[in-house]
């Protein structure tokens, strides 16, 4: 791991900074299909055996992931005391990864590599909160979005593995939190609050679906007690 960031404080509350980075990963578990068939030896006579895929994970992948995060957290001085607290907190990363697959010939003997981004790993994603912080309460609205991923290789259904691409992913998000006092806090959460869903295609084209997921907007209400 490789890391070289810049921190600026520019108000008693705010800052931003500027993150490079690099990470270079041996034995990346990735999901792995291999053909298995019992050694002839182990065979006894007037006994057929067939030919099986074995699916199960492994450490088979190398990768390489590098990229940059900038962010910023701005909360204003010398506001008029009823926004006293007001702020917007953001950032954004851009990525670049490379990691190898391996490749099998038809008898499912290794039979090269294949280079590919990382599973589950998006070129560029941002997030953005619109924060209220008081000394009674604490009030944030969040905004996430990340650009299509390479979620995985499919070859159950296809002669070759073929990518499955995730679809660009977006989320509106709310929390708030209050003090009866000292010792107890009141909380509620919501999540997906436009009810946005994924979508998963054959390759990197918008045309070719594969999985459309929801994930349910959600509320929940909550207690924190200290002593």
């Amino acid at each position: 791991n490789l890391d070289l960031s810049l921190e600026w404080y520019f108000g008693e509350s705010s800052f931003t900074y500027l993150t490079l980075f690099q990470r270079e990963v041996d034995g990346l578990v990735i999901p792995f299909r291999e053909r298995i068939r019992p050694a002839a030896a182990d065979i006894p006579d007037g006994f057929l055996v067939d030919t099986f895929i074995l699916s199960r994970p492994d450490n088979a992948s190398d990768g390489k992931l590098k990229g940059a995060e900038v962010g910023v957290t701005y909360f204003p001085e010398n506001l008029p005391e009823r926004w006293d607290g007001l702020g917007v907190i953001a950032s954004a990363t851009f990525l670049d990864s490379e990691q190898t697959i391996p490749v099998f010939d038809e008898t499912g003997q290794p039979d090269g590599e294949e280079k590919t981004p990382f599973f589950g790993v998006s070129d560029f994603s941002y997030s953005t909160t619109l924060a209220y912080e008081r000394p009674k309460f604490d009030m944030r609205l969040s905004y996430v979005w990340r650009d299509t991923a390479l979620n995985r290789n499919e070859a159950a259904l296809f002669a070759n593995p073929l990518g499955i691409y995730r679809q660009p992913e977006e989320s509106l998000d709310f929390q708030f939190s209050y003090n009866v006092n000292d010792e107890l806090t009141l909380t509620f959460d919501a999540t997906n609050l436009t009810e946005q869903f994924t979508q998963e295609r054959y390759g990197d084209s918008p045309y070719f679906s594969h999985v459309n997921t929801l994930f349910s907007r959600t509320f929940a209400v909550g207690a924190r007690y200290s002593f």
